[in-house]
């Protein structure tokens, strides 16, 4: 029923019962853990110009990029991250942030997403 009234905003029954057990164990902060390394930034001036650039070398020229095309490109995604970033897959601490385009937030895409519990970042 939330899921229906908050879609992509509500949290995975999974992710709920990860809080209930962290409030459960006596966590009291709502606040994320503190991560260990350097965080991610961009160094480049201009990371749109290589997306857009990634876009077109990427979508065949007239292709459209609706929700099976976006599954292949997930499912292409989490092939390269289980080979480059091993670690990250293991204890699954790799998030997904994309918009709310239409083949983003499709049923196929929600559905994909939940069943192998990937974290998407609003």
């Amino acid at each position: 029923m939330l899921q229906q009234a908050y879609r992509q905003n509500c949290l995975r029954r999974m992710q709920c019962h990860k809080w209930y057990q962290r409030f459960k164990s006596g966590r009291t902060s709502i606040e994320d853990d503190p991560k260990s390394g350097q965080p991610s930034t961009s160094m480049d001036d201009d990371p749109v110009e290589k997306v857009l650039a990634a876009i077109r070398q990427n979508v065949p020229r007239g292709e459209t990029v609706n929700r099976e095309f976006y599954l292949n490109v997930l499912k292409h995604l989490r092939a390269a991250l289980r080979r480059k970033r091993p670690e990250a897959w293991t204890n699954n601490t790799w998030m997904l942030h994309h918009d709310n385009a239409p083949a983003h937030v499709s049923l196929l895409i929600r559905e994909f997403l939940m069943r192998h519990e990937t974290t998407v970042v609003p």
